[in-house]
């Protein structure tokens, strides 16, 4: 049973269905009277209210986050090339050196190699049937009829193309999981519409020619892995799937990177251990630093960064250093919709050369790239261990009482060895 309502004040936040400067004013105002806080920082707003109808409820201000620019990072992929920067929105220390670090080390090596292989939306739908019987002819009724559910899928979007639709059984349960080509846009909220709507077919057509009934049906039965880490995701993509790989030669390796092909490779095997044991999907060590930074500099869907930040970093001998390569499965972008659109956002995306249309593969391949740069940095900074004196410098948020860690000579051996130039040591 429900508790006794409380049959006090209720405060209601003012002006909900009003997307105006004005209302804007208006609840900003009454929660400074409700929390007794100035909140000054959000008085003024760069953007227009009116131009954040599509994009925000409730609209009171807006936080600034930093955004540094990290590079130049030498690419020779298949839609981008040339040396490039990334913008990186962070209040993390250290972060925009040390993924410079890793694109001075790829770039004097001769850049990394970016290919953005496939780009598809998933939904997942579930229905529920009466008997495992009836379960599986659902199944087979809806593999026969791809082209008809292709065709109500494209009465609701143009740019998102059906290409699949997959039956998983469990038991007299069956989840549907639907695949879409998006275009530009990450197309989260297209592939929903389109995917209902074809439930709404279904439903209706499914009992018609067979005489069952479906007893129940939700449009998203958890199997699509939005905004989350799957081992389905990881396996068979959602978003674009996109490799970056490089051959690290060992002289960039030592001067650039502080360590050694033989120490570098001895510390992945030790961490690819580690993840095994703590139940990591796929093996990286900071992706989601990446993805986070250039997600919220570039208007992308920021809760996305989750599933977006699957990642999978190998790392094998090649010539005198080492051959590295980042796959990343589930990365969630557009260069349409959304965040994409705001002032800065889309200003930065027009500096990358990434804004409309064409320019998704091109942004996965800088974003799989620069992932590239920063894991392989900090995966030598922890080889060398400089890691925490590295943060302890550029990150500067040590307390005052607690002392530095000292600056440790370094040979690429744990920090043990000759005092060679750490000119440019970081994370």
């Amino acid at each position: 049973m429900c508790p006794k309502p409380d049959t006090g004040d209720t405060p209601s936040i003012p002006a909900r269905d009003s997307h105006t400067e004005a209302a804007r004013q208006v609840r900003l105002d009454w929660l400074r009277t409700k929390t007794g806080m100035p909140l000054a920082p959000l008085e003024h707003l760069q953007t227009r209210a009116e131009d954040l109808t599509n994009n925000v409820e409730n609209l009171i201000g807006a936080v600034e986050v930093p955004v540094g620019l990290a590079g130049p990072l030498l690419f020779a992929g298949t839609h981008a090339s040339g040396r490039l920067y990334a913008p990186l929105a962070t209040t993390e220390g250290a972060l925009v050196a040390s993924a410079s670090r890793g694109a001075s080390a790829l770039s004097q090596s001769g850049g990394v190699r970016t290919h953005a292989v496939a780009q598809l939306m998933t939904r997942a739908p579930v229905f529920q049937l009466g008997s495992l019987g009836e379960a599986a002819s659902f199944a087979e009724w809806i593999t026969d009829r791809l082209e008809e559910l292709r065709a109500q899928a494209a009465r609701v979007s143009r740019h998102a193309v059906l290409v699949g639709v997959r039956p998983v059984m469990t038991g007299r349960t069956v989840h549907l999981v639907f695949s879409y080509e998006t275009g530009d846009a990450a197309g989260q909220n297209m592939t929903s519409a389109c995917t209902w709507h074809v439930c709404q077919w279904t439903l209706a057509r499914f009992p018609a020619e067979t005489g069952t009934e479906i007893d129940r049906f939700r449009v998203e039965g958890n199997l699509s892995g939005d905004k989350k880490v799957t081992y389905h995701s990881f396996l068979n993509g959602r978003g674009t799937r996109v490799v970056a790989e490089a051959d690290v030669c060992a002289d960039a390796l030592r001067d650039v990177l502080k360590t050694t092909p033989e120490d570098l490779l001895e510390t992945h095997r030790i961490q690819r251990g580690g993840g095994v044991h703590g139940g990591m999907v796929g093996n990286n060590v900071c992706v989601a630093n990446t993805v986070g930074g250039m997600f919220t500099a570039l208007g992308q869907d920021i809760a996305s960064v989750h599933e977006s930040s699957l990642g999978h970093l190998e790392l094998e001998p090649a010539g005198d250093g080492v051959r590295a390569t980042m796959v990343l499965p589930a990365l969630i972008v557009g260069t349409v919709g959304g965040g994409t659109g705001l002032p800065a956002q889309h200003a930065l995306l027009e500096m990358l050369d990434c804004a409309g249309q064409g320019g998704q593969p091109r942004l996965a391949e800088i974003i799989a790239g620069f992932a590239l740069a920063l894991d392989l940095s900090t995966l030598s900074a922890v080889s060398a261990d400089e890691f925490v004196s590295a943060h302890e410098r550029l990150g500067r948020n040590r307390p005052s009482h607690v002392p530095a860690p000292p600056h440790r000579d370094g040979d690429g051996n744990g920090g043990r060895g000759r005092g060679r130039d750490r000119e440019n040591s970081s994370v």
